[in-house]
C-alpha cells in the first residue's frame, strides 16, 4: 500500500476520534467511548454522533419553596 495512502487514513481515524470525543462531550455522553469508536470507524461514528440528540441532566430534588434570601 502507498505510504500517502496510509497517512491520509491515519489522519482520518485521528480527525474521526477528535471530532467524536469533542461532539460526544457537548452532548453529555461518554467522550471516551466516542472517541475510541471515532478512531476505528471514522465516517461511521461521525455521522452517528451529529444525528444524536443530547442527554439532558436533570437538577434532583430541588425545593421550590425554600428561601434563599434568609
Amino acid at each position: 500500500m502507498d505510504p500517502v495512502v496510509i497517512i491520509v487514513l491515519l489522519g482520518l481515524r485521528i480527525l474521526g476520534a477528535i471530532v467524536c470525543y469533542n461532539k460526544a462531550k457537548e452532548l453529555n455522553r461518554n467522550s471516551g467511548s466516542w472517541g475510541l469508536f471515532g478512531f476505528f470507524s471514522p465516517i461511521l461514528a461521525m455521522i452517528w454522533i451529529h444525528c444524536m440528540k443530547p442527554i439532558v441532566l436533570w437538577d434532583k430534588n430541588i425545593d421550590m419553596e425554600k428561601k434563599t434570601d434568609a
